[in-house]
């Protein structure tokens, strides 16, 4: 065939060919489903590495969770035995983290199991992990919590069955007795202030009538019975008249004298007889009428002196007045507080007494309203100062006016002054007999005001007499509290007190540096302000003022304490339970007067007074135990002076009772103290009798002062000098970071792609996921 055939048959049949497989359907399932099954492939293979992810995560944060409670499964042994505190300590974190890493890994193979060959679909790797300390046991919160976790199962049962139960009956009693002394020693102070404005102007009115008698008035003038002086101003006043005839016929005789003289002639040898005058008796006349009236003026002079202590005598009067104002707005207060309180208790006797609590005390003791004088006494009084004022000025008025009178009478011979001077005389005798009989001698009007003064404290003999007995009782109280200062401490045991300080100043450094991120502030010591101890009570009323203020914080703490939930229980019998306090019977000699020399150590060394140091921050053996005792003595002064205020109600005077109450407390607390000293117990009080412990009433004053920041910072520091731990470095918490990597089957590329959109946590890199998990523990 020739060529040209030949290529024009294959055109022919390859066109033929082409157009069947262009027109020809069969097949196109094939590649339909080849596409689709494709897109299944790729999206069961991401899921599935998806999966892988999720189930890498979950493993990797599980390892990361038991690794870090594997870290604290270790703990310090010592810390827990001896304080109930969890610490991390033992073995190294890094070994037991690796440790639990390990196992974490290889958890698929049981241990003790032959090896079984399986299919590992992680496959995954730990390439770094590491754990970080957290919340150091020197920090306050935490140490708080854990103390808190500790007694919350122990401390509720203790101290509300064995302590609350014992005082819960004395409240209402307690709390009334602080306000029933506060305000009888409020009314005190008035009726003090009232009772010295008082005396302080019978003071005045004595030095003014005394300056009265000092003029000897009624000799001058005189009175009757008085006697009458050289010069008297009625013997002036009715000789002047004599006085004036004497001078007229003195004058006579001279003048015949003189003519007679002139009638002489120089023949008569013998001159006429000089005549004989009064003159004599006229010289002793105006001497003895000169000095009446210069005294008369004197008088007068002295009457500005009179009123200038009448007029401070006045000054005293008011301010007595307006105490007697001021304790009358007390005595109308305490009666409506008294009016509005709810009633105690429905049906109890009075006087009665029961395991119930206290008898009621009642309103009457602190009723100021039987101190108050009333108006009319006022009234009275003041009539009887202004009188002696007024009638003194009468009388010097009158007598100014007679001395000048008289001296006027001596100058002109005035025949008219002789009735106004007899009736100067009578005028001066009847203003001084009214001044002189009322406030001198008989004095009856003095006498009277003196008896109004006097009654306003008809008590008041009785109550110097207790108040005398108090301040007895007082000293012997303060030398007993004082016997702490005998205590001396050897240099090894100062040296222990000033070691525990310094770490429990470093604790509080360390604190305050993580509160505020900087330097502390300047501050010397954290001890706490025992200013107002009772010891420095200047009086036994002080001290009792004292004890009520600490009964009342008790009792107020008490119910806040349950308020707040039990913050202060749980912190006060953990102090209790965890650290020494010391025993009262090792005082027995201490508080006889001496110290033996074997029992030193026991009173000086901070092992036996750990609570102490805890509750009051002295750095010295001497101010922990002053300072607890001194709170100890207060505390039962308060109670025996509620006491005091029942048994001895029925004196009347408010002010007699407390006296009497504040001896009784004085008495009965100095009878506890040795009890206590002896038998290491003593009963609450005769209305609760219930025996409580030393170590009771410190779990009271641990109530009362709180767990506060420089009480946990001193219980840092006796923690670390018993265990020679350092709080601040040792973890109650911890936190792992592990990073681990997931080998993945398929598509990396797409994979990462995904996790760049934010689905994942992790990321891909050279085709494996990595992903770090974080886990956090504490005790």
């Amino acid at each position: 065939m020739p060529r040209a055939g030949r290529e024009r048959e294959r055109n022919e049949m390859a066109k033929s060919i082409w157009g069947r497989r262009c027109t020809d359907a069969s097949g196109a399932v094939t590649v339909w489903t080849c596409m689709v099954v494709s897109a299944v492939l790729l999206l069961m293979a991401l899921l599935i590495d998806f999966s892988r992810i999720a189930a890498f995560r979950y493993k990797l944060d599980s390892a990361a969770q038991s690794s870090v409670r594997s870290v604290l499964s270790a703990y310090d042994e010592q810390l827990y035995e001896r304080y109930g505190l969890f610490g991390r300590g033992g073995s190294s974190a890094d070994e037991l983290l690796a440790q639990a890493v390990a196992g974490s890994l290889n958890s698929s193979t049981p241990s003790g199991e032959s090896q079984v060959r399986t299919f590992d679909m992680l496959k995954m790797e730990v390439r770094e992990s590491s754990v970080q300390p957290a919340l150091m046991l020197g920090e306050w919160p935490v140490l708080r919590r854990q103390i808190e976790q500790e007694m919350k199962y122990k401390g509720p049962i203790d101290l509300t069955i064995e302590l609350l139960d014992k005082f819960r009956p004395l409240q209402p009693s307690m709390k009334q007795t602080a306000a029933t002394v506060d305000t009888i020693q409020q009314a005190e102070k008035i009726f003090e202030r009232r009772q010295k404005a008082l005396s302080e102007m019978m003071g005045q009115l004595d030095a003014a009538a005394a300056l009265g008698r000092e003029t000897a008035a009624d000799k001058l003038v005189p009175l009757a019975g008085a006697g009458a002086a050289a010069a008297t101003f009625k013997e002036a006043a009715d000789g002047y008249g004599s006085y004036l005839a004497w001078i007229t016929m003195d004058n006579a005789a001279m003048d015949a004298y003189n003519a007679a003289l002139q009638t002489v002639t120089a023949s008569v040898v013998q001159p006429p007889a000089f005549p004989e005058l009064n003159t004599q008796r006229i010289q002793q006349y105006e001497a003895n009428a000169g000095e009446a009236a210069s005294r008369l003026l004197d008088i007068a002079a002295a009457a500005d002196q009179h009123q200038r202590l009448t007029d401070k005598a006045r000054e005293q009067f008011m301010l007595a007045h307006q105490e007697e104002k001021a304790l009358e707005t007390l005595a109308n207060r305490s009666s409506t507080n008294a009016a509005s309180a709810p009633p105690r208790t429905a049906a109890r006797e009075p006087g009665a007494s029961d395991k119930s609590g206290a008898p009621d005390i009642g309103t009457g003791v602190a009723d100021a309203s039987s101190l108050l004088l009333g108006q009319s006494w006022f009234d009275e009084t003041q009539q009887l100062l202004e009188s002696q004022a007024e009638r003194f000025r009468l009388f010097a008025a009158d007598a100014r006016e007679a001395g000048k009178r008289l001296e006027g009478a001596l100058a002109k011979h005035d025949p008219l002054q002789i009735p106004l001077l007899k009736g100067d005389a009578g005028d001066l005798q009847e203003r001084l007999s009214l001044y002189w009989q009322a406030y001198i001698d008989p004095g009856r009007d003095m006498e009277r005001l003196k008896n109004l003064v006097t009654n306003t404290d008809s008590s008041k003999r009785q109550r110097e007499a207790e108040k005398k007995k108090a301040a007895s009782l007082w000293r012997q109280a303060r030398e007993l509290l004082d016997g702490f200062n005998s205590l001396k401490a050897s240099a090894a045991e100062l040296e222990l007190f000033q070691k525990v300080e310094r770490l429990a100043e470093n604790n509080r450094i360390f604190n305050e540096r993580l509160l505020s991120g900087g330097p502390p502030q300047d501050e010397t010591s954290i001890k706490q302000n025992q200013e107002q101890r009772i010891q420095n009570s200047s009086g036994a009323d002080e001290a009792a003022a004292q004890s009520q203020k600490l009964g009342g914080s008790v009792m107020d703490g008490l119910s806040s304490m349950l308020g707040a939930g039990g913050e202060r229980l749980l912190a006060a019998e953990y102090a209790a339970r965890r650290f020494t306090s010391m025993d009262p019977r090792r005082l027995q000699t201490l508080f006889a007067g001496g110290m033996a020399q074997s029992g030193a150590t026991e009173l000086t060394s901070i092992e036996y007074q750990e609570l102490e140091y805890i509750l009051y921050g002295f750095s010295n053996p001497a101010g922990n135990l002053a300072a607890a005792y001194g709170e100890l003595f207060a505390l039962r002064l308060a109670i025996r002076t509620m006491e005091g205020l029942i048994v001895n109600k029925g004196a009347g005077n408010p002010l007699l009772v407390l006296a009497m109450s504040v001896v009784y407390g004085l008495q009965q607390t100095l009878q506890d103290f040795k009890s206590l000293t002896t038998v290491g117990e003593v009963e609450l009080s005769k209305y609760a009798p219930a025996k409580l412990t030393y170590l009771d009433y410190m779990r009271f004053f641990s109530i009362m002062h709180g767990s506060g920041n420089a009480q946990l910072s001193r219980m840092t520091g006796i923690i670390e000098h018993r265990t020679g731990a350092k709080l601040s470095e040792i973890p109650t918490g911890a936190s792992v970071a592990m990073q681990g990597s997931l080998p993945l089957w398929f598509l990396p590329g797409l994979t990462k792609l995904v996790g760049a959109s934010g689905v994942l946590d992790g990321q891909v890199s050279g085709g494996r996921y990595e992903a770090t998990s974080l886990a956090g523990w504490s005790y």
